[in-house]
């Protein structure tokens, strides 16, 4: 198993006695990539998985199912009825008092809330005390390799040339009075995608104007918009590499058809360019420091200066989300709105910075977002250069 020394010593830090994975009909995709369980084999009774503080994993499988795990797991005890299942249980878990679960209290963490609360009573039945694996999820999965910041690297740099390109593209249309229109934009940034060798699992958003302030907003036939003189811009882009492990990389840029931009344009863009940079100055002070920082800190940073600005109303989704091979990863949010992070950034864990103010009736959004990772020597921002103004197309 990958990491598995680095896991065995998180749970000796936190006093954890082990980590019980469970799954049933992939409802756990955690335990799934952490135990690199092939996607096509055909499991549909209940597994577990106990990695003790010391010692080796231990596991407990389904007899008809034994040959499913027979690669990964040679030496799995096997149940067959209920009651098998829980005396299996109460074997795998001999000695151990308190362990870590998918679980989270209150569901204040959904990335982590994986495990029904039944088999959490079970276990608990057993006189076990559960405890949410949110920090070693962290560790587990949530910490990039050095190929990972790599690959994450290389995307980086191919999302800003390509977004560049795509603002050149709109710019020269503009010129030429022959506009174009979200979906042209989007069909372009994915050829761009796919020429870098890259992937990704959404085409991007290409917004104008009110379709800005939809945070979400999913460009169309039926709602097609040309990009024009006076119009105000956002491309919202993420990829990754090809290879299974690739780390995605996420931007948000803002532009503006026209040479003089509208004051109440840069005010709000002034306003999430000071959220966005709040939000990175916490984590660099903290982490210069040798000080924790934890993802609802992040979050209240940013807010605060959207706060101040009288829009607090307006900025409805969290600061910024943890990267990995999958966009939106399964390590520290930048988040105390739609839940509050307890937890801390750790070294090698990368996420965004994505603040946003949204104002549909004034036909304004603004989102500026940046990529950074924690390293050894502080924050590095992987996605230069700040956008620090309006691009004038």
């Amino acid at each position: 198993m990958e990491r598995l020394a680095d896991i065995q010593q998180a749970l000796k830090d936190a006093a954890l006695d082990g980590w019980l994975l469970y799954d049933f009909h992939h409802i756990n995709p955690i335990a799934h990539r952490l135990l690199r369980i092939p996607s096509d084999r055909i499991l549909t009774r209940r597994w577990a998985c106990f990695i003790p503080a010391q010692g080796a994993p231990r596991w407990l499988v389904h007899a008809i199912e034994r040959g499913s795990f027979q690669d990964i797991a040679p030496d799995a005890q096997t149940y067959v009825s209920w009651r098998d299942w829980q005396e299996g249980l109460r074997a795998l878990l001999q000695g151990a008092r308190r362990v870590a679960m998918e679980t989270s209290p209150g569901g204040a963490i959904p990335t982590v809330s994986r495990v029904d609360a039944g088999t959490v009573d079970l276990v608990r039945s057993l006189g076990v005390d559960v405890v949410s694996s949110a920090d070693l999820v962290q560790v587990a999965e949530a910490v990039w390799t050095p190929d990972q910041l790599e690959s994450h690297r290389r995307a980086a740099r191919a999302l800003i040339a390509i977004k560049d390109l795509a603002f050149a593209f709109v710019g020269e249309r503009a010129a030429a009075e022959d506009p174009a229109t979200e979906t042209e934009v989007q069909r372009l940034i994915m050829r761009l995608i796919r020429e870098h060798d890259l992937t990704t699992d959404h085409p991007p958003i290409v917004a104008v104007n009110d379709h800005a302030a939809d945070p979400h907003f999913a460009p169309s036939r039926s709602t097609d918009r040309p990009i024009q003189q006076g119009d105000l811009l956002l491309i919202d882009l993420w990829a990754r590499e090809k290879a299974a492990d690739a780390v995605y990389a996420d931007i948000t840029w803002m532009a503006y058809v026209g040479q003089v931009v509208p004051p109440r344009v840069q005010e709000v863009f002034d306003v999430v360019r000071r959220a966005r940079d709040a939000a990175v100055a916490l984590v660099q002070e903290r982490l210069r420091a040798g000080l924790p920082v934890y993802g609802y800190e992040v979050d209240d940073a940013a807010r605060h200066v959207i706060r101040e600005a009288g829009l607090a109303h307006a900025f409805i989704h969290r600061t910024g989300h943890s990267l990995g091979t999958d966009v939106h990863g399964n390590g520290v949010n930048m988040d105390n709105l739609e839940t509050q992070d307890t937890r801390r950034l750790i070294v090698g864990v990368g996420f965004t910075v994505e603040p946003g103010v949204y104002l549909p009736e004034e036909g304004i959004g603004v989102r500026l977002e940046i990529d950074c990772y924690v390293g050894e020597e502080g924050l590095e921002i992987t996605t230069l250069p700040l956008q620090d103004a309006l691009v004038l197309l």
